[in-house]
């Protein structure tokens, strides 16, 4: 039998879901941050989701790249059908702009999930 490469890589990639999960956010490198292209108003970039913190790295204007410590984000939310809200406790506010309703909802549930752990994380 004679596998493709398109069937090699989806066959790994349900036999592994650390893989899915890294694939469904765009990152390229195993254990680096989940990457995925985004706009921020005027401005394109990337959006890197560590398991420290979330980076907006702007393409655009270097001045408005911005890094929170999950910690420190006050507010993280759905908006219209494709845009994600993340409102620190400093500072401004940034809506992101995704391609899909998809992807903006996995993004939503990456970052989410590490906003409660910080948090609770702090509790202790």
């Amino acid at each position: 039998m004679r596998l493709t490469i398109k069937a090699m890589l989806t066959l790994a990639l349900l036999l592994t879901p650390e893989l899915a999960d890294q694939a469904a956010y765009g990152q390229n490198t195993p254990g680096g941050p989940m990457t995925i292209d985004v706009r921020n108003g005027d401005q394109n970039g990337k959006l890197l989701i560590n398991d420290t913190d979330l980076a907006f790295e702007s393409l655009s204007d270097g001045k408005r790249s911005r890094t929170w410590k999950y910690a420190d984000v006050r507010e993280v939310s759905k908006r219209g059908k494709k845009e994600l809200r993340v409102r620190p406790y400093r500072g401004d506010r940034y809506d992101f702009q995704f391609q899909d309703r998809g992807q903006r909802d996995r993004i939503y549930d990456a970052v989410a999930q590490r906003v409660v752990a910080a948090r609770q994380s702090t509790r202790k």
